[in-house]
């Protein structure tokens, strides 16, 4: 297996360390470059736009497409937005912010991907998502924002896997939600987590990349916990 990973936070970069210590061939496309990461491994990607996406697919001009693509790249809060408890927070501005950075970069992945593969090139593109976006799973209300655009990307995905089943007939597609973990976006809010449902991004990264390894394409387009249990839309 070859692999690209989208956004160098937590998760990306745990799943790029863990990588290395199996010895798998690995691509990792962020904005910050994580410490102890090979620099061959490293892209530097600053935005998900069109200028960034041709720079990184350029390598694959010569270099061989990944079979697996993992993205990480998500946003809950920013300086200037937090997530909202009342509908009277919600702002347009952040709601399309969430959906660009929640939402856009699976599709944007996909799109360049299918415009690169043959029809039997064997692919799994995950996306993380979060059960937050769960329609049926929402009994507390609040982020407003958040939870509509991984609702979005759960769309997206089921979408997809759709799509591809006649496309591509190898190429699959999940939406996996990890659970909580201990990392930067969940900083202002640890007092009100659980710890004792806090996990370790590298943790994570591990079952993770052992979910991916198992999966067969009769998931593709599903929602699956870390454990590869379906959760509920």
């Amino acid at each position: 297996m070859s692999y690209l990973i989208l956004g160098s936070g937590a998760l990306g970069s745990a799943l790029a360390r863990e990588l290395m210590a199996r010895g798998e061939s690995f691509l990792l496309a962020g904005r910050t470059y994580p410490k102890g990461i090979e620099m061959g491994a490293f892209f530097p990607l600053q935005e998900v736009d069109a200028i960034s996406f041709d720079a990184l697919f350029t390598l694959y001009d010569t270099d061989p497409l990944p079979t697996v693509v993992i993205n990480t790249i998500g946003v809950l809060h920013d300086v200037s937005f937090m997530p909202e408890r009342r509908v009277e927070e919600v702002h347009p501005k952040w709601l399309c912010d969430s959906l660009l950075a929640n939402a856009w970069p699976t599709l944007a992945l996909a799109a360049r991907f299918s415009r690169l593969m043959g029809n039997d090139h064997p692919l799994w593109l995950c996306a993380i998502s979060d059960l937050a976006g769960s329609i049926t799973a929402n009994q507390e209300g609040g982020r407003y924002s958040y939870r509509m655009s991984k609702a979005a990307l759960d769309m997206g995905v089921k979408t997809l896997a759709l799509e591809w089943a006649q496309r591509f007939p190898q190429a699959g597609v999940v939406a996996v939600a990890p659970g909580l973990m201990d990392s930067p976006m969940n900083t202002p809010f640890l007092s009100e987590l659980p710890a004792e449902q806090l996990q370790e991004p590298a943790e994570v990264a591990v079952k993770l990349l052992n979910l991916i390894k198992g999966l067969s394409l009769t998931q593709s387009g599903q929602l699956l916990d870390i454990n590869g249990q379906p959760l509920p839309w």
